[in-house]
């Protein structure tokens, strides 16, 4: 219960938009502390790898492992918050049923990068 309250508290400082925690930390605590998970690899897309969505203390986020280039099959992870299940959800069904999985980010994912150093 301990451990929820803290990350819960770093969650809400970070989230009200001061640059309070680093996105190394951000990322550790997402990936550790989540209370779901969802996960989607990229077959065939030319910018990511893969996407992960988190859900932590009812907050969304997601990480998007984006391609340095061609040949680089992991990609570097960049978190992104406050990503609700619907948006998720139209983002993976906006790359498998309408398109590419580069413009279905652009479109549903991108402009809520988190507000982290």
């Amino acid at each position: 219960m301990k451990v929820s309250i803290v990350v819960l508290f770093l969650i809400c400082s970070f989230l009200s938009y001061s640059q309070n925690i680093s996105c190394s930390k951000l990322y550790q605590i997402v990936t550790t502390d989540y209370d779901s998970k969802k996960s989607n690899i990229c077959y065939m897309s030319t910018m990511l790898a893969k996407v992960e969505y988190y859900r932590l203390d009812d907050m969304g986020f997601v990480v998007a492992f984006i391609k340095s280039n061609d040949y680089d099959i992991y990609g570097k992870p960049y978190i992104f918050c406050g990503i609700s299940l619907d948006r998720w959800d139209a983002f993976v069904n906006g790359a498998i049923y309408g398109g590419s999985w580069g413009e279905s980010f652009h479109q549903y994912i991108r402009d809520y990068t988190c507000n982290c150093y």
